[in-house]
């Protein structure tokens, strides 16, 4: 986002301030050559582990959303490989406040360039982990996806 540009999810936060909305996001479960998966500690009370990803903005398709949000957060340039999986679930409370229903798109994508550096905001710390032996703790909403992506199941809907 432009520097002194509002975005989508903030413009509509000015307007309806925390009250619940359905919000329409984007991330990627990025894989190395040994299967790890990449994983931020996010910059929120508690520190939770997640995958990097966010919410789209006006006219922007999922893939571009999840490559976006990967490359702000990771500092990486990734190329989508293929579906994960669509995720909905309970609303989710953020600290600030904010309270969504969110519907994720993830895609599982592999690294072909930039540099892994955290963007100190959203993502704090960012490690490579093997699926079956994470950190804790996960981000609550990121639990599903982290197992199917343990599970070896993709193109998955819950």
């Amino acid at each position: 986002m432009p520097h002194g540009q509002v975005g989508y999810v903030e413009g509509l936060r000015g307007h309806i301030g925390h009250a619940p909305v359905i919000m329409t996001c984007a991330g990627c479960a990025v894989l190395d050559e040994s299967g790890r998966v990449l994983l931020q500690r996010r910059g929120e009370a508690g520190g939770p582990w997640g995958l990097p990803g966010g919410a789209l903005e006006l006219g922007e398709t999922l893939e571009a959303a999840a490559l976006r949000e990967t490359r702000e957060e990771t500092g990486l340039d990734v190329r989508p490989d293929e579906l994960l999986g669509v995720y909905t679930g309970p609303l989710h409370t953020y600290a600030n406040g904010d309270v969504v229903q969110a519907v994720v798109v993830v895609l599982t994508a592999t690294r072909i360039g930039g540099n892994l550096s955290a963007d100190g905001s959203e993502a704090v710390d960012l490690r490579w982990f093997a699926p079956d032996d994470l950190p804790t703790p996960i981000f609550g909403p990121h639990e599903p996806m982290l197992d199917d992506l343990r599970q070896g199941r993709r193109g998955r809907w819950v």
